[in-house]
């Protein structure tokens, strides 16, 4: 870990800076001139270029010789890989420079798992600004894999892959690199081949040399030994992947995460999808699908391997490589640039905003909620971690004998939760699952939607997911009708407060630069998440849950406010200014554009999934845009029979009269 000194230096702005660029690294090549600009910028720093093994060694010692408390890194996975192995080789960990990564490359993992995702030159010019205005400096530790066998030097790293993805990259080294594609459509493109091997494999029924699976033997830190051909294992110090794919579902408290797949694997498909999105915790090891957390590993293989994009091969097939992690290594992230916030736990919050969600979350409901509750809970039983009330009955003076109530179902783990195998794989692979739920209570009869997710899926998705169908809902106000225990009720406070600011922070983002009150606030950021999905409301909705809504918005707005830098400033008449600037806004609004596009897809998706679980869904969707928008769609018998393909006609032609949004 980096010395408390060179840290201090940084607080006072007295640190000195140093830059490692490589010219012919993916983006630097592409943006040389822009970067060299926003480079010279930066007042005394120490530029050194080097762009190969032997220049990236002399450029290093001569940062190092200079004493450099901070070492900016412009280039990609493979340079960062080099960089590494050269600091641990020459200084003892408390005397290293805090790290800054910045995207420069044709991929960069590194820097994207630690939220830099900015241009390079947008970066350096935050890191401009920062170095101007010093103060506390936001910093991360990540550990090092260290990969070690006998009669070869450490090789030094944040990510290790065998088998399918090692021959992935083995291909891009191909004339695929010459192309001068970077970034996510590069790393699909070797997605797609690496996929187009194995297929053609088992097509054949033999796997290419360039595409086989790979014999080995593993043993964990506990001791215990797994032998066999596998599809492809990885070893990563990284949250997350390129693409944001985060392929481990591992629950140990230890700094590597592990995962593999056999090539004897089941229900390949079904498990794609869980494996690049974080849910595989619905896969199985006795199916072929392994992952945990450890201190170490160790691997017997005659085979080869990647380091951070670099290739290379187990010299001794009777030699283990041993991967262990290193002491963490200290990295300056600027906040300004993070995709989203790193280790932000719930108390990193503010207190007042907690406060205000749990205020709204505990306000009196209808007794006659209770008869649903109860029904939930003899329903979920253990697996129930809690129940909340949202949506039109909340919102708006409905009778519960009139609507239908909504409500969300929490639920601890999936396949607890259901006692079908094929609903807990729905769940994990497109959540939430929406099932219909009739109770007859007093001679009247209760009804809710409810939707099915788990507390780690919904902690996600108030803070992370890309969509805003989870923290659309949220940063409005909710009532928590059931909780577990108090541990739970935290987790469930943490990401209501998580939607506001993420609700916020991204519909601000796209309005013009201006005083707003916080009913034309809210109303705008409301139509942008009705725009990003299959909508029936009509565009007043989002007025007129502004306005019912409007002290519980104001008073959540202010109290999220200091979690908006930049973003909104609140001014002495109760009014806010949008900080926006147009590129800000330009990139805001191209993000909304994709929300769109993806929320159609979605929507799709969820509402052919809700044909396997909800009851009379046909006659909800009909009831719901007849409600919404004074539109009585026909339920011929056609429609009834083929749900999903006659539906799709039908959404089409709603779509093109304006009905659908």
């Amino acid at each position: 870990m980096t010395s408390q000194t060179r840290i201090d230096r940084l607080k006072t702005g007295s640190a000195k800076v140093g830059c490692l660029l490589n010219p012919m690294s993916g983006q630097t090549r592409k943006r040389q001139p822009v970067i060299r600009q926003a480079l010279s910028e930066i007042p005394g720093i120490l530029v050194c270029e080097a762009t190969d093994a032997a220049t990236f060694k002399t450029a290093t010692n001569q940062l190092i010789r200079a004493n450099i408390d901070l070492l900016v890194i412009v280039a990609g996975d493979g340079t960062t890989h080099a960089i590494l192995g050269h600091l641990f080789a020459a200084l003892a960990p408390a005397k290293w420079p805090v790290l800054m990564i910045i995207p420069g490359g044709t991929t960069n993992m590194t820097s994207l798992d630690l939220g830099i995702h900015d241009k390079p030159e947008q970066a350096l010019r935050r890191l401009r600004d920062y170095l101007s205005k010093p103060g506390v400096p936001k910093l991360v530790q990540r550990p090092v894999l260290c990969i070690q066998q006998t009669g070869v030097s450490p090789i030094y790293g944040m990510f290790f892959a065998v088998g399918l993805v090692a021959r992935g990259v083995k291909f891009s080294r191909s004339s695929v690199k010459q192309l001068g594609i970077t970034g996510g459509i590069f790393t699909s493109l070797i997605m797609l081949r690496s996929l187009v091997g194995m297929l053609v494999g088992m097509a054949l029924g033999r796997h290419q040399n360039e595409w086989a699976p790979v014999k080995m033997t593993m043993t964990e830190a506990n001791g215990r030994t797994h032998q066999g051909t596998y599809l492809f294992a990885l070893v990563s110090a990284l949250d997350c992947l390129l693409l944001n794919m985060r392929p481990y579902w591992g629950q140990e408290s230890a700094p590597l995460h592990v995962t593999w797949v056999n090539q004897q694997r089941k229900h390949l498909w079904r498990s794609i999808w869980p494996l690049l999105s974080g849910n595989g915790r619905v896969l199985k090891e006795e199916d072929g699908y392994y992952s945990h957390n450890t201190e170490a590993l160790a691997l017997q293989m005659a085979d080869e391997y990647i380091v951070d994009g670099e290739l290379y091969r187990s010299v001794n097939a009777h030699e283990p490589l041993r991967i262990t992690a290193t002491d963490p290594v200290t990295f300056l992230v600027l906040e300004d640039t993070m995709t989203h916030p790193i280790a932000a736990a719930a108390e990193q919050l503010p207190i007042r905003l907690i406060n205000e969600v749990a205020w709204e979350s505990n306000k009196a409901t209808s007794p006659d909620l209770v008869p649903l509750v109860d029904m939930l809970i003899m329903r979920f039983g253990e697996s129930l971690d809690a129940v909340i009330l949202y949506g039109s009955c909340l919102h708006s003076a409905i009778s519960l004998d009139e609507g239908i109530v909504d409500l969300y179902v929490i639920v601890d783990n999936y396949h607890k939760a259901y006692p079908q195998r094929y609903l807990a794989n729905l769940n994990a692979w497109l959540a939430p699952n929406v099932f219909y739920l009739e109770v007859p209570h007093q001679e009247r009869i209760l009804r809710a939607k409810y939707a099915v997710i788990s507390t780690h899926d919904f902690e996600r998705g108030a803070r992370f997911w890309f969509h805003s169908y989870i923290w659309a809902r949220f940063a409005q106000p909710s009532r928590l009708l059931y909780c577990r225990d108090d541990t739970v009720r935290e987790h469930i406070y943490a990401a209501l407060a998580h939607s506001v600011v993420t609700f916020l922070k991204s519909g601000v983002s796209a309005l013009e630069a201006g005083i707003l009150d916080v009913e034309e606030i809210w109303t705008r950021c409301l139509m942008l998440t009705y725009a990003a999905e299959l909508r029936a409301e009509r565009e007043t909705r989002a007025r007129h849950l502004a306005q019912t809504n409007l002290g519980a918005f104001t008073r959540l707005t202010e109290v999220a406010a200091p979690m908006l830098p930049g973003i909104l400033e609140k001014q002495d008449n109760g009014k806010y200014r949008c900080l926006t600037n147009p590129q800000t806004q330009r990139q805001a609004l191209w993000r909304w554009r994709l929300r769109r596009w993806q929320g159609r897809i979605l929507s799709i998706l969820r509402l052919s999934k809700a044909t396997l679980t909800f009851n009379n869904s046909v006659e909800y969707a009909a009831w719901k845009i007849e409600r919404h928008t004074g539109v009585r769609v026909e339920i011929t018998p056609m429609l009834r029979r083929h749900p999903i393909l006659w539906g799709l006609k039908v959404a089409w032609q709603l779509l093109r009269r304006g009905v659908l949004r």
